[in-house]
Parts: structure tokens; sequence; C-alpha cells
């Protein structure tokens, strides 16, 4: 009989976290029973395996709860995962992301079973409140392991979680993987993927692009977010609505790789950017902000793409004015990252956390 896992995270909409979730649970469903159990209800935003079932553990998000409410509502979600745990005879679960990870780590104890934790995001910059900060602080500590991407997010944990930490990078998504496409006509586009948000910084590629004149290449930015609107009011007061555009979140996200020439990633800050490895698979010359933590794990300067100073517009208006102008450099950069990115296969990835996880329901 096989052995029962669950991933656990707050829904399952668009997102980073949400996108290697389901890259891991549709990677280990041929060898565990594999559970997703969702805070509250979401319809999948990614495609996954119909052998994965889901649960969730309340019906409805309170946006703005009193102090007593969210007491109540922080125990009844650490409550009912357990009792999903319980029922579901899961052998271990996964959290992923700083609250969920707390009521995981709470949740296994009462249902006495491992926990394995995850951070995405760099916990230099996505500051917490702090009265998480102090729980996660003081709840970390019981997770059987810590599970992160770099070397800087393990260095910031490492103080107070001592030797339960594992360095294990993302998988590449098998789905985007098989949609690679030689064959598609590549077309002068310059792409960007991610929320858009202040976090992710596309107004410095719009501004940077406009500036770059005469131009027979388009800008496309993958996604939605708070931005949204006030990126439209840019483009438009830049005269680049014929040039930029504003493509909002699309799930045939493998056609734009698959066409596009450069991707630019501009974030201040990161937990392991998942687009570039993606990008990088898809032969993408990539250039991108040399922001903590990630992409310089990722990319070798002026070997595989181009890394530059976070924030800095100069830099990117003249690099990514060479690298569109250069096709020798555009095919060095594509050949050589398609190659570098082989270490985050999603056998070889998958293979880690298979190993991980049986050890720890071993010693259990």
């Amino acid at each position: 009989m096989k052995q029962s896992i669950a991933f656990v995270v707050p829904c399952l909409n668009a997102g980073g976290a949400q996108r290697v979730v389901s890259s891991l649970a549709n990677l280990l469903v041929d060898e565990y029973q594999v559970h997703i159990i969702a805070l509250y209800p979401c319809e999948p935003f990614y495609r996954l395996d119909k052998r994965i079932k889901i649960a969730t553990c309340q019906d409805t998000y309170l946006l703005e709860p009193t102090l007593l409410q969210s007491i109540k509502n922080n125990y009844l979600l650490v409550r009912n995962l357990a009792k999903n745990l319980k029922k579901l005879q899961i052998d271990i679960a996964i959290g992923f992301l700083p609250a969920t990870n707390v009521y995981t780590i709470l949740a296994c104890k009462m249902a006495k079973i491992p926990s394995i934790i995850s951070e995405r995001a760099n916990p230099e910059f996505n500051r917490i409140n702090k009265v998480w900060h102090t729980i996660r602080k003081l709840v970390y500590p019981y997770a059987h392991c810590l599970v992160v991407q770099t070397e800087g997010t393990k260095n910031y944990f490492k103080h107070y979680v001592n030797s339960k930490i594992q360095i294990i990078k993302n998988p590449n998504n098998t789905e985007l993987l098989d949609k690679r496409d030689a064959n598609t006509p590549k077309e002068n586009i310059i792409l960007n993927v991610g929320r858009l948000i202040d976090l992710k910084n596309q107004d410095l590629l719009i501004r940077a692009f406009s500036n770059i004149k005469n131009t027979d290449w388009k800008v496309v930015l993958l996604g939605d977010g708070d931005n949204f609107e006030s990126y439209k009011q840019l483009i438009s007061n830049l005269g680049m609505q014929d040039q930029i555009l504003l493509a909002g979140n699309i799930k045939n996200i493998s056609e734009y790789y698959n066409k596009a020439k450069i991707f630019a990633f501009t974030s201040k800050h990161e937990g392991f950017p998942n687009v570039i490895i993606e990008a990088m698979s898809y032969g993408l010359a990539c250039i991108s902000t040399n922001c903590p933590y990630g992409p310089s794990e990722i990319i070798q300067h002026k070997v595989n793409g181009m890394l530059i100073p976070v924030g800095d517009q100069q830099a990117l208006e003249e690099n990514l004015s060479r690298l569109m102008n250069d096709t020798k450099l555009q095919a060095k950069f594509s050949e050589n990252a398609k190659e570098s990115v082989e270490a985050y296969s999603p056998t070889e990835i998958a293979s880690q956390w298979r190993k991980l996880i049986h050890k720890l329901i071993s010693n259990n």
C-alpha cells in the first residue's frame, strides 16, 4: 500500500508556491498517495493529475477579522488541518509559506506525524508582522525539516532551526517542458512573467524599453496584480501601447516561451525565481537583476545570461539593447541556458524530495 503525503497550501490559485506544489504533486503521485490540503477552497490554476485528492480546512476567508475572530480562525485552521491529516491517514505533511508552515507543524504534532515546511520568499525582505515573526521563531524548530532554495535563505534560518535545513531547488515545470516546440518561429519579443506588483518592478522594464528607440521589438508582460492599471497608464503615457502588451494571467504560457527571444527579469528581491529556469529551459536569452536571492545562483554573467544591478535602468537599457542587436550573443546564451538548467530537471528534484520524505517517515 502506498504511503500518503499531503501538501498544505493556503489555496490553489496562481502563484510560485502553488506552481511548485502542483509540479511536485504530479511528480510524486506514482509513488505516493498524494493529497493537497488547502486552507481555503479555490479552483486549481495549474494542472493536477486526476489521482491527486484535494481537501480544504475552511469554507470562507475572513478579509478583515477582529482580534478574537483571528485567534478563533487560526485555532480552527489548525484543528481542521489535524482532522484532515488523521482522516486521510497522512504519513507526512509538507507545508508551504510562513503561516501555513506554522499550522502544518502544530497539526502534525496533534496527528503525531512528521512535518516538512518550505520557505519560498526571501525572508530578509518578505517581512511578516511581529506576532507571526515571534510565532515562527518559536514553532519552526519543531518541524522535522525546513526546505529552502538558496544559501541565503538557509543562512537566515540556521540560527533557530539549526541543522534541520535542506536546500532543494525548485523543479522545472514538467508540463511546460513537454510543450517546448523548436519549430515555433521566433519573434522579436522580450518576455516578462510574474505578478504585477512593486516587488517585481516591471515598470523598470517598461521605462527602459521605451527609451530604446526605433525598434521592431515588443515587450509582453504575463501576469496580473495591483499595478496592472498603473502600468497600463504608464504605457499609455509613454505612447508605447503598440509595443508593450499587458497580457494578464494566462494558462498557455508555453506559447509565449516558444516564440519569445529574450526574457527580462526585474525583481527587487526573490525567494527563488522559477520563471528564470522556465525561460532558460526554452532557450530564451535572459537578462535579470542580480537581486537577493536566486538569479546569481542560476545565471552566470555573460555565460548563460546577464546580471545587472537592482533598479539600474541605464544598465538595463544598455544591456537589453546590446542583447536585442546581437544575434550571436542571443544564440550563445540560449544554448548555455538550456544546458545549465538540467540541474533543475523534474526527475532530479523529485528524487531529492523522495529521499527526504522516505528518511523522515522511516525515522518517525
